[in-house]
């Protein structure tokens, strides 16, 4: 519901476009965002950025939608900006999620800028959310070969390779793709393979370090986000590396708190020597 000083910007902002005048219709829409979340306001000023071929700024705001499915004309916006971005990658994943066709045609770039976007990539020695997002552009067999061989890559860091492994399940990629984990090759098919926030291994040491520091949020807070980074260094194949979730819980407290990692001991140190390199090399990088 919008307030009455939100309704008279979002009338005046109707006025500016009836003169055509879109930059004066954008900035009264973004006033009246700052007033309070209303998703037609959103999907109106989605509209504006598409027509100034401000389409990367399109998809940030219609991306921060709490629900893009549920509201018909905020998906039909989401799809309109994907298409406008050429995200064919976000459109196959969706509908794997969705488990139905999407009918708005949403095609990858030219093979020649596909092309490009894999070379540039692959040049990249720090990866911003922007690069990766190019990705999106390819077709899905460019993608699937890019990962592949990215995933291979010891050079690449562990969050590059987990944000990879995610989009691959979410893509339903249903074959066997190779990755590189502590200087070992691994092998998994991302169809039978659960994201990082699901997998009960994850959620139970989550749950078991949550249970003993209920009582100490900002350090919840701090151990969570370190166990985030460990976590991601090991997947999409936790289950190699633990088999006792409570026990590795115990073991990656003590070790952040004292170094004494039980059990878990040469594994946590094998971590934190795969960490160190990274960070050096992102510091020369």
């Amino acid at each position: 519901m919008k307030s009455s000083s939100q309704e008279n910007l979002v009338i005046l902002a109707h006025q500016a476009k009836e003169k055509n005048d879109l930059p004066q219709a954008k900035q009264y829409l973004l006033e009246a965002l700052r007033i309070g979340h209303n998703s037609a306001i959103v999907c109106e000023l989605c509209e504006i950025y598409l027509s100034e071929k401000k389409e990367d700024q399109a998809y940030s705001l219609i991306k921060e939608e709490p629900d893009l499915f549920s509201n018909q004309d905020v998906f039909q916006t989401y799809l309109l900006v994907l298409k406008a971005c050429h995200f064919n990658i976000e459109k196959l994943q969706l509908e794997y999620l969705l488990g139905k066709k999407i009918q708005t045609e949403i095609m990858p770039v030219t093979e020649v800028d596909q092309q490009n976007i894999m070379q540039n990539f692959r040049r990249l020695t720090n990866i911003t959310e922007s690069d990766y997002l190019k990705l999106f552009k390819l077709s899905k067999q460019n993608f699937v070969l890019l990962a592949q061989s990215l995933l291979l890559d010891p050079s690449q860091n562990f969050a590059l390779r987990l944000s990879l492994c995610e989009d691959l399940i979410k893509l339903g990629i249903d074959q066997e793709i190779q990755v590189f984990i502590l200087g070992k090759v691994k092998t998994f098919n991302p169809k039978n393979t659960m994201l990082l926030e699901k997998d009960p291994i994850y959620r139970e040491v989550c749950t078991s370090i949550a249970d003993y520091l209920r009582r100490d949020p900002s350090k919840l807070t701090l151990m969570i986000g370190e166990l985030n980074i460990v976590m991601g260094l090991l997947y999409p194949k936790l289950h190699d590396f633990i088999s006792h979730p409570d026990q590795f819980a115990h073991d990656f407290r003590k070790y952040i708190e004292e170094k004494k990692g039980g059990s878990n001991q040469e594994l946590l140190n094998e971590i934190y020597q795969f960490l160190a390199q990274e960070r050096l090399n992102d510091h020369f990088n």
